[in-house]
């Protein structure tokens, strides 16, 4: 089992700041109301927490590192929210391969751990609607983020 020490401050920054950026990808899917992306928030810190049984080293170390109250260092993203969302997927693929090079035997686990807090960060709001009519769990931007960081990751959706 790998851990922070096998790999370098720049490439653990990555990797810590990876399931971070799956969140975020989803959120820039469908930029919605302040309540709902404090939902997202929630829902994502609540899925990094609920990873510390995880079959992987180094998913149980960015849990425990979350939980003890510490945060990555979030790369710099930009403005337009198609190309924050690309450049957010782009860094959740990249740490996968530094995860894939140096513990391969946890790169899967990893990788299903970004998505499933990407998945939580879907669900945790409602989208579209007025009034409690015509909402969505996971809006259609969600869900294209969704495909496309399951796509970067090698995984099914």
């Amino acid at each position: 089992m790998a851990t922070d020490k096998d790999f370098t401050p720049a490439e653990w920054q990555q990797i810590e700041a990876a399931p971070f950026m799956a969140a975020l990808a989803i959120t820039y899917g469908d930029l919605s109301s302040k309540k709902g992306i404090a939902d997202e928030a929630a829902a994502t810190g609540e899925a990094i927490k609920g990873a510390g049984g995880s079959a992987s080293e180094i998913v149980r170390t960015l849990a425990a590192r979350f939980v003890a109250g510490q945060r990555p260092t979030m790369p710099s993203i930009p403005n337009a929210p198609a190309e924050a969302q690309a450049a957010l997927v782009d860094g959740c693929k990249a740490a996968l391969g530094l995860v894939r090079a140096k513990a391969p035997a946890e790169a899967e686990v990893f990788a299903r751990f970004l998505l499933d807090t990407a998945m939580a960060t879907a669900n945790a709001s409602r989208e579209g609607g007025i009034m409690g009519i015509g909402f969505a769990k996971v809006s259609e931007g969600e869900t294209m983020a969704l495909a496309q960081l399951a796509l970067a990751l090698g995984l099914p959706q």
